[in-house]
């Protein structure tokens, strides 16, 4: 497959790092993967919440999780547009898709490469319990240089599709007060009880307290 792939320059790779808060490789490759998806779709990075949709497979508390914040930061998906969706297996893959199209690929660093990491002084450190930012550059720098210089076919796997299941699920804009803590919930998210809107925490409190009465 060939592509014109975007270059990171430093300014970005600049503000993506102080965007996620420390150096690290992990955001870098998620930066590298956001980009290298977006131009295999032919795409431009989102500026709303309907252009694309990122689905993004690490977890939670697991080496290179910094990966999903490097590819917010590439394609623009991100938590409060809502077009941003943790699929937490346990991977390092992204899918993007653009929902007009329902093209999509997903790119996934390869395994040989990753399986490496346990053995790198960096992630040997850190599963020791030193922070990223208080590491010596020295361990650091030449990882980052790697992760944006390599020639992409030695990082990443890629698959296409043509027709990827989605579907479109409506912005809501409107809203009730919660009964009983008088607090603003958005109307798909409460729920009525007794003719009166609550918000899930509040309903769940009331029936609680009368199942424990009875």
């Amino acid at each position: 497959m060939i592509v014109n792939e975007t270059a990171i320059s430093a300014q970005e790779l600049k503000d993506a790092q102080y965007f996620h808060g420390h150096k690290c490789p992990a955001m870098p490759q998620g930066l590298r993967a956001g980009h290298l998806a977006m131009d295999i779709l032919g795409v431009e990075r989102a500026q709303g919440g309907g252009e694309l949709i990122a689905i993004v497979e690490t977890g939670d508390h697991h080496f290179s999780g910094c990966f999903a914040d490097g590819v917010m930061f590439a394609t623009g998906c991100t938590v409060g547009k809502g077009n941003f969706v943790r699929k937490p297996v346990g991977k390092f893959a992204l899918t993007l898709l653009n929902p007009k199209t329902r093209k999509a690929v997903r790119v996934v660093p390869r395994y040989e490469r990753m399986s490496q990491c346990l053995d790198m002084d960096f992630f040997k450190l850190r599963a020791q319990g030193v922070p990223p930012y208080e590491l010596d550059p020295d361990v650091v720098a030449p990882l980052i240089e790697d992760v944006l210089t390599r020639p992409w076919e030695e990082i990443f796997s890629i698959q296409t599709f043509e027709n990827y299941p989605y579907e479109k699920v409506p912005e809501v804009f409107d809203a009730v007060q919660c009964h009983s803590c008088k607090e603003l919930v958005v109307t798909s998210y409460a729920k009525q009880f007794d003719g009166k809107w609550y918000c899930e925490p509040c309903l769940d409190a009331i029936i609680h307290a009368n199942t424990a009465t009875k």
